[in-house]
Parts: C-alpha cells; structure tokens; sequence
C-alpha cells in the first residue's frame, strides 16, 4: 500500500482502490493501554471498598471507602437512596461538562464530595443492600457494557467486510496541481451571499455584530465563526476573484485580526487553568489545536492568495494584560502544532484538555501543509505517516467511520460523536492532506447514510443529524444538508451537491434583505459553511492547501481596490500580464474609480470597459481607471 507521505507528494493525478482495514481490532494499542491502566486504578479503589464491607470497618470509614470506589456509592451503603440517585445524576451532568468544556477537575471533586458526604448526613447503620448494590453495580455496568461492546463489533465488523465489498469495485481518484485552476464567474444571488460574509468581516475590529453569542468553549464560541468565516472568504477569492484584493482581503485580514481579541481566545487561560491544572493563559504553547489548528489553516490561505504580513515577527500577537504578552506569527503556530503532534502517543493532540478530535486535527495538519509549501518547512511530512497510521487505528471502527473524539487520559470515546455531519466535515477537511481517508469516508457516508428522496438528498431522521452546532438547535436538517453539499462538491460529486443544495434551499428559509443574503434557518457557523460549499469547486481545498496559486497569480496585475458595497466583484483574473473583471453594481448604478496594482511600472496598457481606453501605470506599477457601472459590466486590461 502506498504510504500517506508518498501519496501526498505524488505531483499527478492517482487511481486508487481504498479499502477497509482487513483485521479490525476492538481498539488500537495506545488507547486499550490507557482503558486498562484507569481500569487497573479503578480495580484498586474496588477492592479497597469491597474489603472494609467485608472486614466490618466502621460505618463512616466503609460509606467513604465505598464511595471513592462508586460514585454516590456511600450514599447506598448508608441506605440514603434519594441522596443517592440525585449524587449520580449530578455525577453524570458532571462528566458531560467535563467532555464539553474540559474541567478534568470537576468529576472527580464530585466524585470525592459525593463520597464523603455521608459523614454530613449520618451513617448510623450500614445497608446491607445498600453496600451489594454499590459494588455489583459497577461490575454489572462494565459486563453489560462489555457484552453491548462485543455485539457492537461484530456487527461493525460484518458491515465493514460488506463495505470492503463495495470498495473493491470503486476506483477513487486524487488529484494532482491542476494546470489552470478554474474561475467562474459569481451570479447576482452568489454575491448577494457573499455580502452577508462581507458585512461580518468589514465592521470595526472590536465589533461581533451578527455572530452568535452563546459561549467559548463549545462549537457556537466567536473562533470558530471568524475561522469559517475567513475560509469562506478565501475560497470565494480563490475560485471567484484570484485577482481582487481590495476589500476582499481586508476582510480576510479583518477576520485575523479579531482572532486576537481576548474575548475570542481567553477562554484557554480557563479551560488550562481546570482541564491541565496549570495556570499559563498563553494559547499557542500547548495543547489547543482548537485555536492553533484553525487560525493556522485561515492565516496560511490569506497568505497564499494575498501577502506573507503574518508571517512576520510579532505579527500575531496575544495581549492578555500589560505583563503577559504572547507574540506570535504563522511560524510560530505551525511548530506548536508540529511540537505537539510529536509529542503525542496519538501523534493527534487535544482540542479541550484531555479530549483529542478528529476533526480539529485535520487543520492541524492543513496548517502545516500551508506552512510547508510557502516557508519550505518539514512540518506535514514529518507526521504524515504517523496521523495516517493513528486515524486508521487508533480513530476508526470496523465499519469505517471515523471515530470523532476520544479521552486522552481514559482512552474512551462513545458513538453519539459519530454522527454522520461529523464524518462529512472530518472527510471535506482531511482531503487536502489524506485524501485516501477523505475519499473513503466519503464514500461510505454517501452509501451508508445518505437516503435519496426523488431528487433531494438527506440522513436519517437522527438527534446528531437534526442538530445545528452553531446554536445547539434541534430540528432541522439545513445544517446536515449543508455539510452533504460542501463535503459533495469537494470529492467532485456535483449531482449531490445540487440535490443538497436544493434541500438547503427548502429547509433553509432563505432571506434577502438590502442585497444581502443568508439563511434564516441557520446559525452563523452554519451559514458560513454554507457559503464555503457555494464557492467550492470539485478538489478546491485541497489545490488550495496543498497546492497553492500559480505563478501567474502571484505575478499578474491586480485589482486592488473598489468601493463597497458600491462594487461587487463577480470575476477577476490574471493570466500574467492582463486583467479580466466582471464587475456589478451593489448599490445601484454609479461612476466609479478602480485602483489597479502589479503592473508593470511605466507600460502602457489598453483598457475595455472604462472611460479611458489606455493608461500608463505610475512608477510603483498602479493606475486608476473609471467606469460607469449600470449592470454586468467587463473590463479588459492588456498590455499594449
């Protein structure tokens, strides 16, 4: 079998049959290790407690010994039932917090306040029933689980050799560089929803008007709407407008910006300080790949398409009081990810403390891809095998789903994270780096999950594919089609990207207001992964990442600034030498200026489309020219 790294650095277009692990194991080593050593700990804490029921310690002494072993478990030994049920459930509300925000410190003060609580109460005379069903219940819980486990498996197993059937009769292609990368032209309706992007990113700096305000920690927090929002706007520019910079990239670099805003990235000093027990606000040192990973992969696009400014020292720079000062750039951010990945047994690293996701670290890795190709660094081939090796092992099921968070410290996960939604966006972000793992995820959800109703597209009737993460709101499949589409149209699959599109548009409750266009029925987050799936083409993120611009784009004139709302950029394009523009009006018919830059210095260049039918760039290779814009409108600039 073809290695990652060899697979990655191939320069042509490859035809590959992908198939399934042959041998599945119940869980990889690594995380088998970590089950029995907490197992092992926990083993002890039994005994300890089975063995002061049994020797007849005091009562006080066996409540305690019986609820460090089981949580609430004093509590039964002490015949305190209701006490009892309310310390489990509080328990379990207890670990879910943990699993959303990370504090690794909260089950176990629960655990241990649940434990001693029955010194508060009173033990006065210990429950025979009481301490059985403490210490069976545990027993009982992990061989039923143990059991359901089992059954899970082979039934996964079974499904998996039948997947491994259907693979075998697909061919899958990975794309090379393309030669000229495709650029279409945006309608009326693209620009109407590119503008809902635009209005976010182009407000003042300190300003969050329009983002969903819920909390930090979780998938509705403000970093991951300013990262989707800066992908968003990168793929509109690298399908729709290589040559326009203007305020497009400003926006680019206002999304940036506001990355540094200490509302945005604070939370780490909280979750560091209860998930690591370390007090050290900085959130590029460790860990965090939730912040490093996605501010990575939207700085390493802007750089790509528009200027290298974060790249310089400082150039990124978190500013938590007078005293604590972070200064950082794109480098720094890519060898904290390379750090980490190294550093981890998993080679994946956690997003909240302890809890390590699939999906994040897919832009870990696009990051250090993005890195490499424009510093000439390492940092993606050095682990490449390694993350091929881990998502194939130790994060996947026989029946070759991703397995979509796993507890670093436990080595557990659970199946509710596994959702389809979950798979597309884990397969759409892996393709630019693993595109075999990409691919077949894809493949799988498509044959698996997805339900073809006359033609729309959608999932099952499920909790996880009903759930917006962008609000936690239930009910409605626009964010699921949305993901189908984006996923769709970057494995080239453009008959279900329209389907799901369609069915965006029905479930969606498209609204536009002042020439400005989003769905109403869902979150920000999902709006702008809406928007990236509209501006996608068949393998756009992974040219993008992996492949770049080319020459022609880096080198060829510009068009560097416009009015807006006043002009909207439908096309531009250099090939070198000329420009190409389609231009609309946003706000009505106007006259208007356009500043041009990397032109030639002093050349003379014939103009379509404008006032004036040639110019003469300035001596720093700029020009302006003026247009009446009315309507569709082209301009042409060539050299004369």
């Amino acid at each position: 079998m073809t290695s990652a790294s060899t697979l990655f650095r191939e320069q042509g277009t490859r035809r590959l049959i992908l198939s399934l692990p042959a041998d599945p194991k119940r869980t990889g080593r690594e995380s088998r290790r970590r089950m029995l050593r907490a197992l092992a700990v926990w083993g002890v804490l039994w005994i300890v407690g089975f063995w002061t029921v049994s020797a007849g310690a005091p009562e006080g002494l066996t409540a305690v010994a019986v609820g460090i072993a089981v949580p609430a478990g004093g509590l039964m030994v002490s015949a305190h039932w209701a006490l009892a049920l309310g310390g489990v459930a509080v328990f379990v509300v207890a670990v879910f917090i943990w699993w959303a925000a990370g504090p690794v410190i909260l089950p176990p003060l629960v655990w241990l306040g649940l434990a001693v609580l029955p010194l508060a109460v009173g033990t006065a005379e210990m429950s025979v029933v009481g301490a059985v069903v403490a210490l069976a219940l545990p027993l009982v819980a992990i061989a039923v689980g143990s059991v359901v486990q089992e059954v899970r498996f082979r039934r996964q197993v079974q499904r998996g050799r039948h997947i491994n059937h259907g693979l075998a009769q697909q061919i899958f292609t990975v794309t090379g560089p393309p030669t000229t990368p495709e650029v279409r032209e945006s309608s009326e309706e693209d620009l109407a929803s590119l503008r809902y992007a635009l209005d976010l990113a182009l407000q003042p700096i300190d300003r969050f008007d329009g983002f969903t305000k819920i909390d930090q920690f979780r998938e509705a927090a403000l970093r991951y709407q300013l990262n989707s929002l800066g992908y968003a706007l990168s793929t509109a520019q690298y399908t729709r407008t290589p040559a326009f910079t203007g305020y497009l990239a400003e926006a680019q670099r206002n999304t940036i910006h506001k990355m540094l805003d200490k509302r945005v990235w604070g939370y780490w000093a909280i979750e560091n300080l209860w998930g690591n027990l370390r007090w050290n606000p900085d959130p590029i040192e460790r860990e965090n790949i939730m912040l490093t990973g996605f501010f990575g992969l939207q700085i390493g696009m802007y750089e790509t398409l528009n200027d290298d400014r974060f790249s310089a020292d400082g150039a990124l720079t978190f500013r938590w009081n007078e005293d604590r000062v972070y200064p950082n750039n794109f480098t720094s951010l890519a060898q904290s990810i390379h750090r980490n990945m190294l550093g981890s047994d998993y080679t994946l690293f956690p997003c909240e403390p302890n809890w390590t996701y699939t999906v994040c670290n897919t832009f870990g890795l696009n990051t250090l891809i993005t890195h490499d190709r424009l510093h000439g660094t390492t940092f993606a081939t050095d682990v490449l095998d390694r993350l091929h090796h881990a998502y194939e092992t130790e994060f996947l099921r026989p029946d070759g789903r991703i397995v979509g968070v796993r507890c670093e410290r436990l080595g557990l996960s659970w199946n509710l994270w596994a959702g389809p939604a979950i798979q597309l966006t884990t397969a759409f972000w892996l393709h630019a780096g693993l595109p075999d793992l990409a691919q077949r995820t894809w493949w799988i959800v498509r044959d698996q999950e997805m339900r073809q109703e006359g033609d729309r597209v959608t999932f099952p009737p499920r909790v996880t594919s009903r759930l917006d993460p962008g609000n936690y709101r239930l009910g409605n499949d626009a964010y699921g089609q949305a993901m189908i589409a984006m996923a769709a149209r970057e494995m080239g699959d453009e008959k279900t990207a329209f389907a799901a599109t369609a069915g965006l548009e029905e479930s969606g409750d498209a609204v536009t207001r002042d020439g400005v266009r989003r769905y109403a029925a869902l979150s920000g987050l999902g709006n702008l992964y809406a928007l990236q799936s509209r501006f996608n083409r068949a393998s756009g993120l992974r040219d993008l990442v992996t492949y770049g611009v080319p020459d022609e784009w880096r080198k060829g004139p510009v068009l560097a600034e416009a009015a807006y709302p006043d002009v909207l950029v439908a096309r531009a394009v250099s090939d070198g030498t000329g420009l190409d523009l389609v231009l609309r009006p946003g706000n009505g018919p106007r006259r208007t200026t356009l500043r041009i830059d990397r032109l030639v210095p002093q050349r003379e260049y014939v103009v379509t489309g404008a006032r004036s039918h040639s110019l003469t760039a300035s001596v720093d290779g700029q020009a302006v020219i003026e247009i009446d814009l009315g309507g569709r409108h082209e301009v042409r600039i060539a050299p004369r």
